[in-house]
């Protein structure tokens, strides 16, 4: 039996290896088998934040969920082979329902682990629920480090949000003509991937420079249509004469402006949007570990910054980003802007070295992600 479990998690393995972290993390990449009678009838990952996880998705795959219950159907499944331990926490502004409790529901008889929740809170919690409901569980404790990667970092990281740098640049690593105009480096397809990351992302951070000179919008619209649900947008020091006209101010979703003690929100600033103070470092700059500290407070895991230079560069000397991922145009444009500033380091041995690369051809550009080491 154990020869046989061991090959229907290689199998689930491929599956969870079908989604990439950049649309998952902080959530791991997990892999689902739903089977009857032995036989596999369902295959499942978890493919984006906030959507379906690998047992939902396998189950759907099997023709055991009902839609408009949004509930598993009971009977049709009778064992689930999974790559991680089913989630078991509830609310708490958790999107989807507990993992533990749709295998119940389903009617799981039998369920095969690959691997612990590595989160301390949470581990063994769903294999105990299920065993005490008369499940037979089998734990096969395989290691796991690719598909956990993200996760390990966001897990890492409680006190704050994941920490997402987003830029889209030339060939000579240059994110606007010399002129500071930055649109379009990239085309059509890189930035309706754009739309779609920041669609599942809790907020999006962006800089004074960046929002004037791109008059940024900094909402998800993918395919063209607005997301039913729109991040946080975030903006660090905006001008108190805002323009009423930027276009900040218009569009669905809700606006945080980031200032220091003598700041506030600019004038054209609806009403209802929320203002932060915070205090500036010796150089001048606002505080980001506080920044992100009243973040994960408001329930967001997961930002996404979108800029500028000096942004990004902030983030990296202060070792509070998680992964970059970059839209590569083939394009040389030369001069001095470049995607980061910051204070850098002496040699390149000293360098944030980057690993876990996903990348895809988008279009004539390339896109390439990192979790940073």
């Amino acid at each position: 039996m154990k020869e046989r479990d061991l090959h229907l998690l290689a199998r689930a393995a491929r599956e969870a290896a079908r989604a990439e972290w950049l649309f998952t993390a902080p959530n791991p990449r997990v892999g689902a088998l739903a089977l009857s009678g032995g036989q596999v009838v369902g295959y499942g990952h978890h493919a984006r934040l906030g959507e379906a996880h690998a047992e939902e998705a396998a189950l759907r795959d099997a023709g055991a969920w009902d839609e408009e219950k949004s509930a598993a159907i009971p009977g049709v499944v009778d064992e689930m082979v999974l790559t991680l331990e089913p989630c078991s926490a509830r609310g708490g502004g958790k999107v989807r329902p507990a993992c533990a409790d749709l295998l119940r529901a389903a009617g799981i008889r039998r369920l095969v682990v690959g691997a612990r929740d590595p989160d301390p809170r949470h581990q063994g919690a769903a294999l105990r629920a299920l065993a005490e409901a008369g499940v037979e569980v089998v734990l096969l404790e395989l290691p796991q480090e690719d598909l956990l990667d993200a996760f390990h970092r966001g897990l890492a990281a409680t006190d704050r949000p994941f920490v997402l740098l987003k830029w889209a640049a030339s060939l000579d690593g240059k994110v606007a003509a010399a002129t500071g105009v930055s649109q379009w480096i990239s085309g059509p397809s890189a930035r309706e991937e754009v739309h779609q990351l920041r669609a599942l992302t809790g907020a999006i951070l962006c800089g004074a420079g960046t929002l004037l000179q791109d008059d940024a919008q900094l909402t998800a619209r993918p395919g063209g249509e607005a997301a039913a649900r729109q991040p946080l947008r975030v903006l660090l020091d905006a001008p108190a004469d805002l323009p009423a006209t930027a276009r900040v101010l218009t569009g669905a979703g809700p606006r945080l402006w980031v200032t220091d003690a003598k700041g506030g929100a600019p004038a054209a600033a609806p009403p209802e949007d929320q203002c932060l103070r915070l205090p500036r470092s010796a150089d001048g700059r606002l505080r980001l570990a506080p920044l992100l500290e009243e973040l994960r407070r408001r329930g967001v895991r997961h930002l996404l910054v979108e800029g500028g230079p000096t942004l990004h560069g902030s983030f990296l000397d202060q070792q509070l980003a998680d992964a970059v991922v970059r839209y590569e145009a083939p394009l040389l444009l030369g001069g001095p802007r470049s995607a980061c500033s910051g204070r850098g380091v002496a040699e390149p041995a000293l360098g944030l070295r980057l690993r876990r690369e996903e990348r895809r051809d988008l279009g004539p550009d390339l896109r390439r992600a990192f979790l940073l080491s």
